[in-house]
């Protein structure tokens, strides 16, 4: 029979093997769904776009910097959608600046 110490040793050092599997972070998957959704609006569809930004929302919620580029693509997505509607056109055109300004604002506090 082991000893506690050899075992609780064994285990430790499973935990850690187990531990060190590499997974990609959240920041580095979230900004593979946003080069996604980027692809999906280039190709004008709009809808899979904004369904992408929506996944990355709820997927990696700690993904700061995709998240922040994510509000200004869907500000576009949005605005894009609104062609056609000019009132509808007007609100995202200011919404998209004013989301790009408090953009810049937060990026200049974090440097």
């Amino acid at each position: 029979m082991m000893k506690p110490t050899v075992a609780l040793a064994t285990l430790f050092c499973l935990l850690v093997l187990t531990g060190c599997e590499r997974k990609p972070d959240d920041e580095q998957q979230g900004q593979q769904m946003l080069t996604q959704a980027r692809y999906a609006y280039i190709e004008h569809d709009y809808d899979a776009a904004r369904d992408t930004i929506l996944s990355l929302r709820r997927r990696f919620p700690m993904a700061l910097e995709a998240r922040r580029q994510a509000i200004l693509l869907m500000d576009s997505i949005e605005l894009m959608d609104a062609q056609g509607d000019s009132l509808k056109t007007e609100f995202f055109r200011r919404k998209l600046e004013h989301d790009k300004l408090n953009i810049e604002g937060l990026a200049d506090e974090t440097n």
